[in-house]
């Protein structure tokens, strides 16, 4: 019987648990590798130096549009940013709901983005995973304009942009992290079947709330639902997706 390809959960908010240590380690038991971001510089600092031993772990620094208020709010992020690989999430949040905070997330997103290209290692680019709702067309011209598109590897997290919007990302080089949500509407299975593989990576955003005590299940199961309707999107088998999104994984993370 052939080996199952591991998991790679590319967009997970692993601080969120109520012991992100002990979920790491039951991750790496069941062959999870993630990519966990922060919200706020704040979280990425707390949970550095606890889960800087945990091999399965690539720890991002981040800025949520949500919890931007100000432009000063990018302070904090761009200060750590030179010596950081990974960062998200950041984006933009067009939302109603946060129109009120439009002005200054343009602003910390074009610093943060902006200090990326210049801070990115051709050796191995930055990794920036980005939020974008209702904002796909801002958020693109903000990595072309600040060079981030070309220098770093940019994933685009849940996306929800138009079939115009999704090419032009595709163009730029940006990846894209499927989730269950994403793929529960018709545009997501879509945009699953047409894009090219290579930009295909898996993800979960989970948990949804802070202080989750479910541990690694909670991520396990959503990633293995996702592998069946891309492979059912795709017209494939499930381990072929599962050994796709895998390898897309390596290749982004270099691990």
């Amino acid at each position: 019987m052939t080996e199952k390809s591991a998991l790679f959960d590319t967009h997970c908010h692993l601080g969120w648990f109520a012991d992100p240590v002990a979920t790491a380690r039951d991750a790496a038991r069941q062959g999870l590798e993630l990519l966990a971001v922060t919200v706020t510089p704040d979280e990425y600092l707390s949970w550095q130096e606890p889960l800087a031993d945990e091999a399965n772990v690539s720890l991002a620094a981040g800025l949520h549009p949500w919890w931007v208020r100000r432009p000063e709010d990018a302070d904090a992020l761009i200060n750590v940013l030179p010596g950081v690989r990974f960062v998200g999430e950041i984006g933009l949040d067009a939302a109603p709901r946060h129109a009120g905070t439009w002005a200054a997330q343009l602003e910390v997103f074009e610093r943060i983005c902006a200090t990326c290209a210049e801070t990115s290692d051709p050796e191995t680019p930055k990794v920036l995973s980005i939020h974008a709702v209702r904002a796909a067309g801002a958020v693109l011209d903000t990595l072309e304009r600040t060079g981030s598109a070309e220098r770093c590897r940019c994933v685009l997290h849940w996306f929800s942009g138009s079939s115009e919007e999704l090419w032009r990302a595709a163009r730029l080089g940006c990846r894209f992290s499927l989730g269950e949500r994403a793929l529960a509407t018709r545009r997501g299975r879509e945009y699953a079947r047409i894009l090219p593989a290579e930009l295909l990576l898996a993800e979960t955003d989970l948990p949804e709330t802070k202080g989750s005590t479910t541990g690694a299940a909670e991520v396990l199961a959503p990633l293995e639902r996702t592998v069946s309707v891309v492979a059912a999107a795709r017209g494939v088998s499930e381990e072929e997706v599962r050994r796709l999104f895998a390898d897309n994984a390596r290749a982004l993370l270099d691990v």
